[in-house]
């Protein structure tokens, strides 16, 4: 009953953040970089590295979070979270909530395909980035979707630098 409230709680919050959003998209290229995934993904943190890398962006502004399911808190990996990390109305309460609060994203990437209230929360609480997910996510949240097969990160990041390239956003 609680789990239930709390996730109509995060809904409600992410519809209102949504709405009352005044974005400003960058208008040079990136220089920084927030990927949030899904479940099991630990292959593509090594090709978000080299996306990165292609996009010439250092890896310090590059931040990697991977929300799991079916672990306890303390068997969690650094850049994991999991449910039990974020409170009502979606908000973060993880060690690293405030340097994520303070660090500024050019580009947002949601690379996950199911529905998730609090990796969508997370994503606008970001107004002034560029953000980007997969076709049959989020859509009033997204400025860009690609359409790719499921956990193709390949295909993903080619249609990304594409568009990024069209958009004058990527070197």
């Amino acid at each position: 009953m609680i789990g239930a409230l709390k996730h109509k709680s995060v809904l409600k919050h992410l519809r209102k953040s949504i709405a009352a959003q005044q974005r400003e998209l960058p208008k040079n290229a990136v220089s920084s970089l927030l990927v949030l995934t899904q479940g099991d993904s630990s292959s593509v943190k090594s090709a978000v590295m080299k996306l990165a890398e292609r996009l010439g962006i250092k890896h310090e502004a590059v931040y990697y979070r991977e929300f799991v399911t079916g672990l306890k808190p303390d068997e969690l990996q650094p850049d994991q979270w999991c449910k039990k990390h974020f409170g009502w109305q979606g908000k973060l309460q993880h060690e690293d909530a405030a340097t994520f609060a303070q660090k500024k994203f050019d580009l947002i990437i949601g690379y996950y395909w199911e529905s998730n209230a609090l990796l969508d929360n997370l994503i606008a609480s970001k107004p002034n980035a560029f953000r980007v997910g997969p076709m049959g996510g989020h859509e009033e949240l997204f400025d860009l979707t690609i359409a790719t097969p499921k956990n193709d990160w390949d295909a993903f990041e080619f249609e990304l630098i594409k568009y990024l390239t069209l958009l004058k956003l990527c070197q």
